[in-house]
């Protein structure tokens, strides 16, 4: 969202703050920030948050719209800290940006931290459940080559098995296949 505060005027340093997608601006009474100068159309211009920003428009107004001094034609980007001027009426133009994408920002980093912590304590209770189920579970040789078939140790761990695809040498007699340590 954006808001624009009035520099002078009969309504100067009021802060507006618009409810809507656009915003009306003019001398009439049907704008939605009415403005009373005599150099302000009644219709003067409008602006919409689009998704390429928050744009204004000139309604067709007799003096014009002037952003940072220099008149617009069509629709123009506004950015933050920029002056528009309707008639003799000057409002700053900024967004609410900073406060509220802090607030989105450290709410984001909450939940991205929460959801470490709880993928980290389900990987953790996994692994109780898993070690406490090892422990009381007998594997056979066979049934350790089987897992380990899907599930292979990384080769430098000790104890780890080789793969089932590794023939022995022919210099070196053939042992037992190694098992896991039983807890």
């Amino acid at each position: 969202m954006y808001h624009l505060i009035i520099e002078n005027g009969t309504r100067e340093g009021e802060c507006i703050q618009p409810k809507g997608v656009e915003l009306t601006i003019g001398r009439d009474t049907g704008n939605e920030l009415r403005l009373v100068d005599d150099g302000v159309s009644g219709r003067h211009c409008v602006l919409r948050i689009t998704r390429r920003g928050v744009m204004v428009r000139d309604c067709g107004s007799t003096n014009g719209v002037y952003i940072n001094g220099k008149p617009i034609s069509g629709e123009t980007r506004l950015t933050s800290g920029c002056l528009i001027e309707t008639g003799m009426v000057a409002m700053r133009f900024s967004f609410l940006h900073n406060v509220n994408s802090q607030k989105l920002r450290t709410t984001a980093i909450f939940w991205a931290a929460a959801a470490m912590v709880a993928l980290t304590f389900s990987i953790q209770l996994a692994g109780i459940g898993l070690a406490f189920w090892a422990r009381e579970h007998q594997f056979t040789p066979g049934e350790t080559a089987a897992i380990l078939e899907y599930f292979p140790l990384p080769p430098d761990l000790p104890g780890a098995v080789p793969p089932a695809t590794a023939k022995p040498s022919a210099a070196a007699p053939a042992a037992s296949a190694p098992t896991l340590p039983r807890f």
